[in-house]
């Protein structure tokens, strides 16, 4: 039940950065057909704090392929972001409310270069 309500509530939080999305780019008119034809997996993944020997990588860097991915980290602080000059800078999630939505490779497929 429980994990169902978090569901439902990641859903509703992608459904409005989505929509922020596409009125930003003046394309509001297609909202409505994108969130009809999306579907959604939910990922729980278990990771704990690296040790002083233990290598620090946890995952291989990667880009997601999806429009967005929503990431919330409950007590340890393992995400970093590659810039665009490529240096990393390590995510904070401090607060057991926070949340990052990072754009995935299908949604910057379709922003204009910066």
């Amino acid at each position: 039940k429980y994990l169902f309500e978090y569901a439902k509530l990641v859903k509703e939080l992608d459904g409005i950065v989505a929509r922020m999305v596409f009125e930003s780019y003046g394309v509001v008119e297609h909202y409505d057909k994108y969130i009809g034809s999306t579907s959604y997996l939910l990922r729980f993944l278990a990771h704990k704090a690296p040790g002083q020997v233990e290598p620090q990588l946890g995952f291989v860097s990667h880009t997601d392929k999806s429009f967005t991915t929503i990431l919330h980290q409950n007590h340890v602080n393992g995400l970093v972001v590659e810039t665009k000059d490529g240096s990393w800078i390590d995510v904070d999630f401090s607060s057991p409310t926070s949340f990052v939505v990072m754009a995935g490779d299908a949604l910057m497929v379709g922003l204009p270069p910066k």
